[in-house]
C-alpha cells in the first residue's frame, strides 16, 4: 500500500514530458491550422448576419453535397420530421430555422477535426466532442429561455471554446492526456500546464484557429476568455454566457446531476449578472435547470446525427 501511494505520488510531482517537437512546432503560424469546410465558415458568416434569409442558406447548402446530405438527415429525423419526408433542401433548412440548421451544419462539420488514429486519442477526442456539443446546447437553451437576444452565434461559441484541446490532443494525445486529465474540475492549472509545455494555452491555440478560419470575432473572444469571462472585451455578454454554459457542462459531466449546481459561484453567471436587469437575471437563473435537461436530449439527438 505505501509503495503504491509512494509511486503515485511520484508520478503526480514528476517533470511534465514535453509533447513532441514535430506535434507543436507549427502552432505559431495561423496558416498551419486546420481548416472548416468553406460551407460551414459561410453558414455561420449567415448566421451573424441579420440580412441573410433562409432561402440565401439553402443555397450554399446545396453546393456542397454532403453537408446537404446531413442537413435532410436532420430534418427527417424524429425531432424535427413533418407528416411527410422531406428531399428539398430549402424545406430541410426551413424545418430546422437558420439557427437549428447553423447548429447542425457546424457540429456535422466539426466532427472531422474531433478524428484520431489511436484509440486513447479518439476516446479523448470523442469525449471532448459530447463536451463541446453539451456546452454549445445549453448556451443556446439559456439564451432562448432567457431571451438574451442571441441569433445563433452562441451556440457556435459554446460549439469551438474547447477546440484548442482538441488540437493539443489531435497533435499530442500522451503530452495532452499528461496536462489535461480531463475529469471535468475547474482547475485552473491545466491551462498553466499547457503554457509549459507548450508554450500556449488551449485558449490561444483556440483563438488562432478561429482567426485562420476568419470565425467572428465574437466567436474568437469567446474561445480566448470563456475561463476569464470579465475580461476586457467587445463581446463580453457571449464570452460570459459560454463561460456559464461550460461550466454548467463540466458540473453535470462530473457529478452526473445538476444538484449542487451554485449560479452565484459561476464567473460567468456573475458577468451576465452584473450585465442585466434584476428581473432578466432571475429569468436566467430560473431557466438553467430546464435548458440543462433540453440540452441533455439536444447533445444525445445530435451525436446520433453526426455518427459515422
Amino acid at each position: 500500500m505505501f509503495f503504491r501511494a509512494f509511486a503515485k505520488l511520484a508520478r503526480a510531482i514528476a517533470p511534465l514530458p514535453p509533447i513532441e517537437p514535430d506535434a507543436i512546432r507549427d502552432l505559431g503560424r495561423i496558416e498551419s491550422f486546420p481548416t472548416m469546410s468553406d460551407t460551414a465558415v459561410r453558414v455561420i458568416g449567415l448566421a451573424n448576419d441579420p440580412d441573410a434569409t433562409i432561402a440565401g442558406m439553402a443555397q450554399v447548402i446545396r453546393r456542397d453535397g454532403v453537408v446537404a446530405a446531413a442537413v435532410l438527415k436532420a430534418a427527417n429525423s424524429a425531432l424535427y420530421r413533418g407528416r411527410y419526408p422531406t428531399e428539398d433542401v430549402l424545406d430541410a433548412v426551413v424545418r430546422l430555422g437558420m439557427r437549428g440548421c447553423t447548429s447542425v451544419v457546424t457540429a456535422f462539420c466539426m466532427k472531422g477535426h474531433y478524428r484520431h488514429p489511436t484509440p486513447d486519442g479518439q476516446a479523448a477526442c470523442d469525449g471532448l466532442l459530447r463536451h463541446a456539443l453539451f456546452t454549445a446546447n445549453i448556451a443556446a437553451r439559456a439564451n432562448a429561455a432567457a431571451d438574451l437576444g442571441f441569433k445563433g452565434e452562441e451556440f457556435t461559441a459554446g460549439l469551438l471554446h474547447d477546440i484548442g484541446r482538441v488540437i493539443l490532443c489531435v497533435r499530442s494525445p500522451a503530452g495532452f492526456a499528461r496536462a489535461d486529465p480531463m475529469t471535468f474540475k475547474e482547475d485552473p492549472r491545466v491551462l498553466a500546464r499547457e503554457r509549459e509545455m507548450v508554450g500556449l494555452d488551449h485558449c490561444e491555440v483556440g483563438v488562432r484557429f478561429a482567426r485562420a478560419n476568419k470565425l467572428p470575432e465574437s466567436v474568437s473572444e469567446a474561445i480566448l476568455n470563456h475561463h476569464f469571462p470579465a475580461a476586457d472585451g467587445e463581446h463580453r455578454r457571449l464570452t460570459a454566457l459560454v463561460a456559464l454554459a461550460d461550466r454548467l457542462a463540466n458540473h453535470v459531466q462530473r457529478e452526473h446531476a445538476l444538484k449542487g449546481y451554485a449560479a452565484d459561484d459561476c464567473p460567468g453567471f456573475r458577468v451576465l449578472q452584473s450585465r442585466l436587469r434584476p428581473p432578466a437575471a432571475e429569468k436566467l437563473r430560473a431557466a438553467i435547470p430546464g435548458a440543462v435537461v433540453q440540452a441533455l436530449r439536444a447533445t444525445r439527438h445530435m451525436l446520433r446525427l453526426t455518427a459515422g
